[in-house]
């Protein structure tokens, strides 16, 4: 199955249709962000199926795995990573290709997360996640 158009809608306003997801979602993030609201991005598939995915506009995307899948990356040490569901969270220390130490930039949650992901949009995800604590709050 492949999708054949993409729609984004505001508040059951249609914005605009286009053929391209990647274009769909930058134009969904950004009335989010100008708004202030959500929106709605809709795929449309060739077997008569739709899909949704919804772009808040503090960055968190709810059911991204619904239009696309992700990838498997190593995080870069000192770099900071938007998480798909909310929150950003700094890479401390990269633990080959399979996990690495992160933490949540704004409460200090410090944790090992494993079998992490990335988004063609550049947000992550992981499987799972141990050794959690709350540390100091990086700088």
């Amino acid at each position: 199955m492949r999708f054949v158009k993409f729609t984004v809608c505001q508040g059951g306003k249609l914005l605009g249709t286009c053929p391209i997801m990647e274009q769909a979602v930058e134009a969904a993030k950004g009335y989010a962000v100008s708004t202030g609201t959500p929106v709605h991005v809709t795929g449309y598939r060739d077997d008569g199926k739709q899909k949704q995915v919804i772009y808040h506009p503090d960055g968190r995307i709810e059911k991204i795995w619904e239009l696309c899948q992700s990838q498997p990356f190593q995080p870069t040490e000192g770099e900071i990573y938007r998480n798909a569901g909310g929150g950003s969270y700094l890479c401390k220390r990269a633990r080959g290709s399979e996990s690495a130490r992160m933490i949540n930039v704004k409460s200090g949650w410090d944790f090992i997360a494993h079998g992490l992901r990335r988004y063609f949009d550049g947000s992550i995800e992981w499987d799972y996640s141990t050794g959690g604590c709350f540390g100091e709050v990086p700088a």
